[in-house]
């Protein structure tokens, strides 16, 4: 069984498609705030919890001001999995991760591309500060995975990232497919429109790299798997699209076999 738990709903991102913002210039209405640490442990026990990803649905894992608490409720779990931006921290806070979990730690950095690129869409985020959080982990012996949103502003530089990717030492590349591109997007600063596009797939991009077996539309770990969702707010719900709704109110099979719900979890998830 795995529980997807948002650990708090802040971020130092401005994501043009995220639900925190408004289309990245502005910030939408909901309550800032980070799980209870006390609340995360009674849910593991409950639930027997073997397995946990820290993934945000409002907020980046990272940005919690209790995570370190959080994570020392994780100490007894067999696997966690931490999503993230990457340019939270310092250096040697990823080094004394690594080292304080060892194996059963894995991070996702979210990386859209190089320094001219990456931040177009992540905009807040600290590429360097990134980049140096990710080689300091690596180093330490940690396990990294390079998740990388192909867009039309960076999608010449999939090969450069991917082989980036290898001499820095992260187990894989991973890509999401469209999964961040809306209609409008702004610059968190000024206001100004952004030109966010898909990526186009042309012929620069070698769908037989090694690294990587296929570019697949991002999929929903609830509807995959065992698993239940943690959000801030302290409610367990069956996903993160659902996350104000009781657990106990909620008739599961009729909810995960309406095709809308599933296409709309789909398409907003992760």
């Amino acid at each position: 069984m795995w529980l997807h738990v948002e650990p708090t709903t802040r971020c130092n991102a401005w994501c043009p498609s995220c639900p925190r913002n408004k289309n990245g210039y502005g910030l939408a209405t909901f309550v800032l705030e980070d799980l209870d640490p006390i609340r995360l442990k009674d849910v593991i026990n409950i639930y027997n919890i073997k397995n946990v990803m820290l993934c945000g649905n409002l907020g980046d894992a990272l940005a919690a001001k209790n995570i370190e608490q959080q994570l020392e409720v994780l100490t007894s779990i067999d696997k966690i999995q931490i999503r993230t931006n990457g340019s939270l921290r310092k250096p040697n806070w990823y080094t004394d991760l690594a080292k304080q979990f060892g194996d059963k730690l894995e991070i996702w950095f979210a990386i859209d591309g190089l320094e001219d690129t990456h931040s177009y869409y992540r905009q807040g985020t600290d590429y360097k500060r990134i980049m140096e959080n990710a080689k300091s982990f690596l180093q330490a012996g940690g396990t990294a995975v390079w998740q990388f949103i192909p867009f039309e502003h960076n999608q010449h530089q999939i090969k450069d990232c991917m082989r980036l990717s290898q001499q820095m030492g992260f187990k894989r590349f991973e890509f999401v497919k469209n999964a961040r591109v809306t209609e409008n997007a702004y610059h968190y600063r000024t206001g100004k429109p952004l030109n966010i596009r898909a990526w186009s797939r042309d012929k620069n991009f070698n769908r037989k790299h090694t690294i990587s077996e296929s570019v697949q539309p991002k999929n929903c770990m609830h509807l995959s798997m065992p698993s239940l969702y943690l959000g801030a707010n302290g409610i367990v719900s069956p996903c993160c699209y659902m996350f104000k709704t009781e657990i106990e109110t909620v008739d599961i099979n009729k909810e995960f076999s309406n095709n809308s719900y599933r296409s709309v979890c789909i398409r907003n998830c992760g």
